[in-house]
């Protein structure tokens, strides 16, 4: 049996759910990371059952092109037996020789190292494919190999996320009604918005279970304030909103929404002969039509947070016994959601500002130099990761401009970028170390604490005083593996300079960094920013090809340069531009420093 073959193996596979995958912003930046380093014009990350093999992420394809191939005339099937393999020219090789490939896609080199799934089975491969001949190095498999075991952390927590969701749905189908089953999936997709989560209670109710509802939340003074209202005749709805907003506190309430907010106990009513019912209330019935309803309690953290109160009308199956013990069940577990909710809504608030209180709340303006940057964390599907910026003035007089990424999105993730920002300040502020020592120096302080990171960072140093015949400044700055700066000439014309970059911070940190220099003429603007400004759609439906979103970027400044905008106003259009108004899918940090004209 091969070792493609092995059923082991192919459940693993499975197990992933990554085969026919979309791929993700952490495999695109692994696969991207390496096409940048490595200088192969293709890379892809591979998924390989036993008959063909998906390249879930893939850098340098055509748009349309196949995303995948036959398991015969895959090269990733060299590597199911768990060791890399690093071919120079794949047709001096007996196993590779007669690949398709070679003619289809014209490749000439591929090295491969596999990736792994939780229990240690082969998923696939981490690739580089060259369309000439090209002599792997030692240090390009050393590469190769950390990238791939970067990817098998990713997968494992993939993994590890969709085994928690499987847990979860299966618990709730245990405990849930069938009648309930059908339609609770639309509480569990609304999101981690409080508001969204009210809302979509009063969708899942509105018809199945009732002709209108509505929740209330119960305040701190105990008194109640509606947050969601769905009925099934649009021109009742007006009424009940109108109705619900307007009768007060209802503290003192004998039956309904305001007794069940004190006692935390459900309640069926018949509103027809149920005694003890206020004005208000009377109003309601004869105006809704009320027959009878059910109002429950939806706990969160050990108290009523809020109250639901559902309704038929006459005409409807007035409400039962089982039906309480049903909407009951609902609303224990739309209370999980709240609860849910709640907690992100607490922990994304914490998160972000932990972020921003690291972030500098002023950057410096040297003579004759301008800085301005922007923040924006991600939407509200997820945390705020660890995007940052610095600038400081060190002791020579010199700026220096620091952009930074570190993977993760939560409140880790922030404190390692606190972390890292406070070591590269402490590495630069006296002014002796070059920007690329200031990242090896950051890199050695992180082993030697044993501070595990993966994080992409820019430095770039202008030294104090112009230092050029026409006044200008020159530029010298260092790459940890992040996307290219750009410099905005007066006359629009833009810049990308991509020079060679090092590896992230965390990853070989013993590799010597290069450093760069480009000179900053009077009028022009550097630009650093984070990866996120040119991995989403404009229109918010998505993320785009990464070389598109660095053309749009360079566009934007290029048509920018003609408005003759001031810093602040540059970095407010290149925001409102490329990123979508409802909020960006990943992080976003930028910072810009422009040498100002004689």
């Amino acid at each position: 049996m091969t070792a493609a073959a092995d059923p082991q193996r192919l459940a693993a596979v499975r197990a992933t759910d990554l085969l026919d995958a979309e791929s993700t912003v952490s495999f695109d930046r692994l696969t991207a990371l390496a096409r940048r380093l490595t200088g192969a014009p293709i890379v892809l990350l591979t998924i390989v059952d036993d008959a063909r093999s998906y390249w879930l992420s893939r850098q340098g394809l055509p748009v349309g092109a196949p995303v995948q191939g036959t398991l015969e005339d895959s090269f990733c099937q060299h590597v199911l037996g768990g060791d890399a393999l690093l071919l120079p020219d794949v047709r001096l090789d007996d196993r590779t020789r007669l690949n398709p490939a070679i003619d289809d896609m014209h490749v000439r080199a591929w090295a491969g190292h596999p990736i792994r799934t939780p229990d240690g089975h082969v998923l696939g491969s981490f690739c580089l494919l060259d369309t000439e001949v090209h002599a792997w190095t030692a240090a390009d498999a050393e590469l190769l190999a950390e990238l791939a075991a970067i990817a098998s952390r990713e997968v494992e927590l993939r993994v590890a996320t969709l085994r928690a969701e499987q847990a979860v749905t299966l618990a709730r189908a245990e405990a849930d009604r069938a009648a309930v089953l059908a339609r609770i999936g639309e509480l569990l997709s609304a999101g981690l918005d409080p508001d969204e989560v009210w809302q979509a209670i009063t969708a899942l109710a509105v018809p199945d279970l009732g002709d209108f509802a509505y929740v209330c939340t119960v305040e701190r003074d105990g008194g109640l304030a509606p947050v969601a209202a769905r009925h099934t005749d649009p021109a009742q709805l007006a009424f009940l909103q109108q109705w619900v907003g307007s009768v007060g506190r209802r503290v003192g309430e004998a039956v309904g929404p305001g007794h069940v907010a004190a006692t935390g106990r459900a309640e069926l009513v018949d509103a027809l002969h149920a005694p003890g019912l206020t004005a208000a209330q009377r109003e309601a019935v004869d105006q809704l039509g009320i027959a009878s309803s059910l109002v429950v309690p939806l706990r969160s953290l050990g108290r009523v947070a809020a109250v639901l109160t559902l309704a038929r009308t006459r005409g409807s199956r007035p409400y039962s016994h089982t039906d309480r013990d049903l909407v009951t069940a609902l609303a224990d577990r739309a209370a999980l959601v709240v609860e849910n909710a709640r907690v992100h809504a607490r922990e994304r608030t914490v998160s972000e500002t932990m972020q921003r209180a690291l972030l500098p709340t002023l950057l410096p303006q040297p003579a004759d130099l301008r800085l301005a940057s922007r923040y924006r964390p991600a939407g509200l599907a997820q945390l705020v990761g660890g995007d940052w910026y610095d600038a400081f003035v060190d002791a020579a007089g010199a700026t220096s401009l620091v952009i930074g990424d570190v993977a993760g999105h939560d409140v880790d993730a922030a404190a390692t970028m606190g972390q890292l920002r406070t070591m590269l300040r402490m590495a630069g502020h006296d002014g002796t170390r070059s920007s690329a020592d200031v990242l090896t120096a950051v890199d050695a302080a992180c082993r030697t604490l044993d501070q595990r990171v993966f994080a992409t960072a820019l430095v770039a140093r202008i030294a104090g005083g112009t230092d050029r015949e026409d006044g200008g400044r020159v530029v010298r700055w260092s790459s940890a593996g992040h996307p290219p700066p750009l410099l905005l000439h007066p006359d629009g014309t833009v810049e990308v300079l991509t020079k060679p970059v090092g590896l992230p911070l965390g990853v070989l940190p013993d590799r010597p960094r290069p450093e760069h220099e480009t000179a900053l003429p009077p009028g022009a603007t550097l630009l650093l920013y984070t990866d996120g400004l040119i991995e989403q759609d404009g229109d918010g439906l998505g993320e785009r090809d990464l070389d598109r979103g660095l053309t749009d970027l360079v566009q934007t400044l290029a048509e920018s340069a003609a408005l003759e905008l001031d810093l602040e106003a540059l970095c407010d259009r290149v925001v409102d531009v490329l990123l979508p108004a409802a909020g960006a899918a990943d992080d976003v940090a930028l910072i810009a420093i422009r040498a100002q004209s004689a």
